[in-house]
């Protein structure tokens, strides 16, 4: 008598984004978000050379690839990577992403920010894809401005406008840029400026910039200004940093919500656009100080509502104690526990004191729960480290690792994951971390490792995957 035998294998496959834009519907409360395994990977390695600082990154709304910016302090260009067909990309050392210079001459990439938007203009017109990015021009000391299209055709040619700069050589308009498209597919730009020896004295601020179709801008003082709206939210007189750490959320409504740092109180500061009688210095806009405890505020980093049960939070770094810490602000119907009732204010995770640009940056995922990238440099015996934190909850577990426990509760809120342990030789790991979610829920960070064993940045990646089981029967 033949007796057969069955096999049943069990084979782990990993779907890559850039290949694919896998359902969301694989999300289940069995399988969350949080859940899903990280993979790293580093998209530009340029020999001597210095790719990926003041990094940004945005998901593609219908297909799900990533799209970074980055600066280059070598060549001193602006350079974007985007997540292509396996193998057939030219970045160098990872042919799985696309690298084109946008623009290079002056010093321009700094504090660069992207979106991604899906254009749908109805009629004989084609959907298509529209990329933009703000970033400052250190030579002319000028906000700017590059677009390019998807159309049927394909990709169209970079252009770049100048928005916003300065008669006075020595004032500055553009740093610390944050960009988002609205829901009429318009770019609108927060940013910071200086300005230097006029009758009043020196002072800093925020300013917002939103394109103007029609040619008949005003309040923006570039070579293209004709084709952009520049409105001042606010300025402190003495202080030129003040208003800088800027970050730019547009909620479901089209509301603006711009949070920067105040740097005379030290104070987390939060605006919105309300008409008049506001009480920033221009009364156009309404400034809240979300958290005026010690020195808070500094990489700052705004989640606006996406519905009407969606919250607005914030990141952002607390240099109070000498164990400097993440925190995050959450806003509440009443009651709240930070400096304004409207938020509670709770600790994160300890990181110490990092050199140079701290990497934090915030969004939400699938399940609603709010998703934090960040750099760690609280051991001083270790390279700095990329970790991300997110509820307890988001993971099916109901004890966190990490933080404190938040207002109201009776348990540590935050699980805090190691992704990447840099090396001795890595003294910049995790710098200018940049997070954003897939429309099928994989987050991905982007960031900055400088290793000074060999002199060299390079640009990385960390990315989630979704992880499907088929069965392989053998006879």
């Amino acid at each position: 008598m033949k007796i057969k035998q069955t096999i049943i294998c069990m084979i782990v496959l990993i779907f890559l984004a850039s290949s694919i834009n896998v359902d969301a519907a694989s999300l289940t409360t069995d399988n969350p978000p949080a859940k899903l395994p990280w993979t790293i990977e580093v998209v530009d390695s340029t020999p001597m050379a210095f790719p990926g600082q003041y990094v940004s990154i945005a998901h593609h709304p219908v297909s799900g690839r990533a799209y970074i910016s980055y600066y280059d302090s070598e060549y001193n260009e602006l350079i974007m990577a985007r997540e292509v067909a396996p193998g057939t990309g030219d970045c160098y050392g990872n042919d799985d992403w696309e690298c084109t210079i946008v623009t290079y001459g002056d010093d321009v990439g700094r504090y660069s920010s992207i979106d991604v938007d899906w254009v749908v203009p109805g009629g004989p017109i084609m959907p298509y894809t529209k990329v933009g990015i703000s970033y400052y021009n250190a030579t002319q000391k000028s906000l700017m401005y590059a677009q390019t299209l998807n159309p049927a055709g394909g990709w169209t040619e970079w252009t770049q406008q100048e928005i916003d700069d300065s008669a006075d050589v020595d004032s500055i308009r553009g740093t610390y840029s944050s960009l988002k498209f609205n829901s009429a597919h318009k770019p609108i730009i927060a940013y910071h400026y200086e300005t230097y020896d006029l009758p009043g004295g020196d002072y800093g601020g925020v300013k917002i910039a939103s394109f103007n179709s029609s040619g008949t801008g005003s309040g923006c003082f570039g070579a293209d200004a004709d084709d952009w709206d520049c409105e001042y939210v606010d300025s402190l007189n003495g202080y030129v940093n003040h208003g800088t750490h800027v970050s730019l959320d547009i909620d479901y409504d089209d509301v603006a919500h711009i949070a920067f740092y105040d740097a005379y109180y030290f104070d987390l500061i939060w605006a919105t656009y309300i008409g008049f009688g506001g009480t920033c210095s221009f009364e156009e806009w309404n400034c809240v100080t979300v958290d005026g405890v010690g020195d808070v505020g500094q990489y700052v980093s705004v989640h606006a509502p996406t519905s009407n049960t969606d919250k607005l939070r914030f990141a952002y770094f607390d240099n109070t104690t000498t164990m400097e810490r993440v925190k995050y602000a959450v806003k509440v119907t009443s009651g709240g526990n930070c400096t304004s009732s409207l938020f509670n204010c709770f600790e994160v995770d300890e990181i110490g004191n990092p050199p140079g640009h701290i990497g934090i940056s915030i969004t939400v995922d699938k399940q609603g729960y709010p998703i934090i990238a960040y750099m760690d440099a609280s051991s001083s015996t270790s390279a700095t480290k990329l970790k991300v934190a997110r509820p307890a909850l988001a993971y099916g577990n109901t004890v966190g690792n990490c933080g404190e426990v938040p207002p109201g509760d009776l348990f540590l809120y935050w699980q805090c994951e190691l992704l990447d342990p840099g090396y001795q030789d890595i003294v910049d790991e995790a710098a200018y971390a940049a997070v954003s979610v897939s429309p099928a829920g994989l987050a991905a960070i982007a960031y900055y490792e400088y290793d000074s064993y060999d002199d060299v940045g390079r640009l990385k990646v960390a990315r989630q995957h979704f992880v499907n089981y088929l069965p392989i029967i053998i006879k």
